[in-house]
């Protein structure tokens, strides 16, 4: 059943590359992301300069939109409303670019294989990781560690219902190392696996730019594939023996169909997921293929370890993003809030607990909203629930402090989403540079805000009263930032 808000789907953006640099894993494992969400949510993929083979894969699973690898940082933020879950896949998303998504917004996800950077994302991914004490994030970050979040596309989860180990006989032989295999692990390893003398077939999946580095191997034996589906390359896992590959998604792939794998690294961000299946015990291990040391004829092929590598990853994943959308969120104002918050402001209660209590006349609100979106000290936010609208806060910043100024709709007090907004913009603050504590300013006589900011760790600044009937609580954000 598909997941509605508000009689639209729930959008979710996935933002991934590939390139003969970076190669293809990164697109790939968010694309079975994707796949596994696309009947659930309304999802679309953005990646830069898409290759044919790309084009082709995207295709089967949702809409894309190709973008400039000049300006694709501005462009996919033009494309931002606020309301979407963000995926971003890759090494150049810095903690700044992950703030500017957030400050959008959106409900961001990172998946992560280096745990190399600062994370202020709602959720960070890394299957091939299960320490959580090697991530740097942010107290409300969510981690999805291990195989039990493993990104596998559509045929390798059906294949992991119906996974048996393979024999201890290595007669069939798969060898991937990717689509462009810059330096011939290919090459290397199909002639190690040529002198297997129990071998009668090696399949070597490669990408239609490789180019083997060494003379060309000519043995009937040996075949090279390219442009394999994604259930074609399941076909061929669940039909071999062994699978020679990277420590990489390939290799939970592998793994999920059920073929021995001997598996090595060769780039740094591989290393570490390489150590975690040697110490399960679920691979053979060739340590540094871009230095090969394995002999394989003197090898071992006994039965490994079985993996955790199940079915139940996309029915774990669609639940999740689920919950996710389910969840409040702040999205930035946009012009055609203006009337919205015309309403809210001339609230009989809102009002009474303003500074100023008279009736906001409609052409002052216009100018001054219209004046509010034009400023950069100036930040409002609309609190979502569930797909509706439910209130509104705003920072007025100066001298690295905001001053907060909120409300929530009439027919939605009583629920604690004055709590609610206060912590979600406090967690959004975090990610502002320029901003370093929050400061309310609260009628004597307004009890409840009063509880609302002292729920969410402010403090009660008696020292700094403007009034007996004025109360200015604060809380501290970044204590250092002008250090």
């Amino acid at each position: 059943m598909s997941y509605f808000i508000d009689d639209v789907m729930q959008k979710i953006y996935f933002r991934a590359d590939a390139s003969a640099t970076i190669g293809y894993g990164h697109f790939i494992r968010t694309l079975a992301l994707a796949d596994m969400l696309k009947d659930d949510f309304d999802c679309t993929f953005f990646t830069c300069h898409p290759t044919p083979y790309q084009v082709s894969e995207m295709e089967k699973v949702c809409p894309f939109i190709p973008l400039q690898e000049e300006s694709h940082y501005d462009e996919f933020l033009s494309l931002l409303q606020g309301d979407e879950i963000v995926v971003l896949d890759n090494y150049f998303f810095t903690t700044d670019y992950q703030r500017t998504i957030k400050e959008k917004g959106c409900c961001l996800v990172c998946v992560d294989d280096m745990h190399d950077k600062h994370y202020v994302a709602d959720v960070v991914i890394n299957h091939g990781q299960t320490n959580p004490a090697l991530f740097d994030v942010e107290f409300y970050t969510r981690l999805c560690l291990g195989f039990d979040w493993a990104l596998l596309r559509k045929p390798f989860l059906e294949a992991a219902k119906r996974k048996s180990i393979s024999s201890d006989r290595i007669e069939k032989v798969a060898v991937c190392f990717g689509g462009s295999d810059i330096h011939d692990i290919t090459g290397y390893f199909v002639n190690q696996v040529l002198r297997l003398c129990t071998v009668n077939s090696i399949t070597a999946v490669v990408g239609d730019a490789y180019t083997p580095h060494s003379s060309c191997v000519q043995d009937s034996r040996l075949v090279y594939r390219s442009r394999l589906t994604a259930q074609e390359m399941a076909d061929l896992f669940c039909d071999s023996d062994l699978v020679i590959c990277s420590a990489s998604s390939v290799c939970i792939e592998a793994l999920a169909c059920g073929a021995k794998v001997a598996a090595g690294w060769y780039v740094d961000n591989q290393k570490e997921f390489y150590d975690l299946l040697i110490s399960n015990g679920w691979i053979i291990g060739l340590g540094n293929v871009r230095q090969p040391s394995v002999d394989l004829c003197n090898v071992s092929f006994l039965r490994l370890s079985n993996t955790s590598v199940n079915n139940c990853v996309q029915r774990r994943y669609i639940s999740f993003f689920r919950n996710l959308a389910d969840n409040c969120y702040l999205r930035e104002v946009r012009s055609m809030d203006r009337d919205l918050l015309y309403k809210w402001v001339n609230d009989p209660i809102v009002r009474q607990s303003a500074f100023n209590t008279d009736e906001i006349n409609y052409e002052e609100h216009c100018n001054w909203f219209t004046r509010c979106l034009q400023r950069e000290d100036v930040k409002i936010y609309i609190l979502i629930e569930n797909g509706m609208p439910v209130g509104q806060v705003r920072l007025n910043i100066e001298k690295g402090e905001a001053l907060i100024d909120y409300s929530i709709a009439s027919e939605y007090r009583g629920r604690g989403l004055g709590y609610v907004i206060i912590e979600l913009i406090s967690e959004k603050v975090k990610c502002m540079k320029n901003v370093n504590s929050l400061v309310a300013h609260v009628k004597a006589a307004n009890v409840s805000s009063q509880k609302v900011f002292l729920k969410n760790g402010f403090l009660e600044c008696r020292d700094s009263l403007i009034s007996d009937d004025i109360l200015i609580y604060k809380l501290l954000i970044n204590e250092d930032i002008n250090n």
